[in-house]
């Protein structure tokens, strides 16, 4: 037996153009000129980021089908889908979802308005960009009737899709109805999730994105995983384990350096400091690197014995960074894996010269090792909980061979740290005393191993048992005093383009 889409009702758009949102929304929306594709970005306001709308949008005239989006197991209405009759209703959404699905589901494209959503003609619309989050009109016309005790967010979680022509004739209708009671017509809807959170659109344009062909509304507790067109058996979007999640991003070439979170998490440059938010990136003339891989000073098995290190239970150190406690001993150890164990060894070597560069080299005109570790680490005294990252780097400095880690070569890492400083400094002139250079090195791994197991932790978070670049990248990021020491290498920012 064959299965189609069951069509809930359907209404039509004579003026070529549609009004949309909360009721003030859509009465500001049909006072303003009628807009083609929105070429909107997104904009800091406070801690988030906004697109600054209409509420109109041109709309290809013709009859428009309204189809229920329901839960496969409870059978109730988590989301809405409009379309203009001719469109395949299955085949838009996978596009729509593709390009821009829920923010709150893996690989659902980009949350925001930019080049590629345009490319592929989708419209993005987010729970910030419209209702009472903008209050154009909402003196003038308010949020109509409540709904009373069964869903005191019903006026916060639906809204209108209605003929330009018609709009404001329906807004004053609408006022005066509950929303869940909010009458349809010919050439205008009210759709309503019950008790859904947050409201979020989707537009899907025509090929030369003249016209608007359809719309999908859903909220924060739609999930497409468990979610189909009424009348289909199928979800819209394939349920997937962790394990096959990550499995297929391998196939599909994913990108794991974590270069685009990074950045995302960045204040921009226009913004003013939030403490809450993470500070700029490291100036572009500042960056250091890259650096030729035939000079890195640590070879793959040396970066994967600090990778398994973990100190001995009798010698503990309850180090915490500004990340949280790490305990050394609770989770499984993840591995390196290909293709991405190269750019791992490519960054985590960057990450150290550069430190060596920016911040070790300028201390050396001294060669008492004490004297060193308190130019480099200079918060070695805080009592504090939990304690600095330089208390440990500062304790490693000073007594490199305390607590010697398995398999590390710290004699060819040393000397290759002697060889790389010398070669940074003035006329290649450079002597380091050997205690020094012990020092730096121990310093270094110790690092390097809270690194790696921050890590490990981030490749847990997101149910994997691999640790990829992005987990080295989310760590430093994430961890406010790594990311002191290791925030000027360019790779670190801007990955590596070439120069082997």
């Amino acid at each position: 037996m064959a299965f189609s889409p069951k069509v809930h009702a359907t209404f039509s758009i004579s003026s070529g153009c549609l009004c949309f949102g909360s009721l003030h929304n859509i009465w500001h929306g049909s006072s303003m000129p009628v807009q083609g594709f929105p070429s909107v970005r997104p904009q800091r306001s406070g801690t988030v980021n906004v697109h600054h709308i209409e509420y109109n949008i041109s709309a290809q005239n013709g009859t428009w089908n309204a189809f229920h989006l329901v839960d496969i197991q409870t059978k109730e209405v988590t989301a809405w889908f409009l379309a203009l009759a001719s469109v395949d209703p299955e085949k838009e959404l996978d596009k729509i979802l593709t390009v821009s699905g829920s923010p709150y589901e893996y690989d659902s494209g980009s949350t925001m308005n930019n080049d590629e959503t345009a490319a592929n003609g989708v419209f993005v619309i987010n729970r910030y960009d419209w209702t009472y989050y903008d209050k154009r009109s909402w003196d003038e016309i308010g949020e109509g009737v409540e709904e009373g005790e069964s869903d005191f967010l019903a006026n916060s979680n639906s809204l209108g899709v209605v003929d330009l022509a018609e709009a404001k004739e329906k807004v004053l209708q609408w006022q005066t109805q509950r929303p869940s009671q909010r009458e349809w017509s010919d050439h205008g809807v009210w759709l309503h999730i019950p008790h859904g959170e947050y409201m979020f659109g989707r537009f899907g344009f025509d090929a030369e994105r003249t016209a608007a062909r359809s719309f999908l509304f859903f909220s924060a507790s739609t999930d497409f995983t468990r979610t189909s067109l009424a009348g289909l058996s199928h979800t819209l979007r394939k349920e997937e384990t962790p394990e096959e999640r990550f499995e297929r991003r391998l196939r599909e070439g994913f990108d794991f350096s974590g270069l685009q979170t990074i950045h995302s998490m960045c204040r921009r440059q226009d913004e003013p400091p939030i403490p809450m938010l993470a500070p700029l990136p490291s100036p572009p003339a500042e960056l250091l690197g890259p650096y030729l891989q035939s000079q890195h000073l640590l070879r793959p098995q040396d970066i994967d014995a600090l990778r398994v290190y973990r100190p001995r239970p009798q010698q503990q150190i309850q180090s915490a960074t500004a990340a949280g406690l790490i305990s050394h001993h609770a989770q499984p150890i993840g591995e390196f894996i290909e293709p991405w164990r190269e750019p791992l060894f490519d960054l985590v070597n960057e990450m150290v010269m550069s430190f060596l560069e920016h911040a070790v080299l300028p201390c050396l005109d001294s060669q008492i090792v004490s004297v060193v570790a308190e130019k480099l680490f200079p918060h070695y005294t805080h009592t504090g909980r939990p304690k600095h990252l330089d208390v440990f780097c500062y304790r490693f400095f000073t007594q490199p061979h305390a607590d010697p880690i398995a398999n590390f070569d710290a004699t060819y890492v040393g000397g290759q740290i002697r060889n790389f400083l010398t070669s940074r400094s003035k006329d290649n002139s450079l002597e380091v005393s050997s205690d020094c250079i012990a020092g730096i090195c121990r310093a270094v791994a110790f690092m390097l191993t809270e690194t790696l197991e921050l890590a490990n932790s981030c490749s847990r978070d997101s149910h994997r048992t691999k640790i990829m670049p992005y987990d080295v990248c989310i760590a430093v990021f994430n961890d406010s005093e790594l990311r002191e020491l290791m925030q000027f290498s360019k790779v670190f920012w801007e990955g590596r383009a070439s120069l082997h």
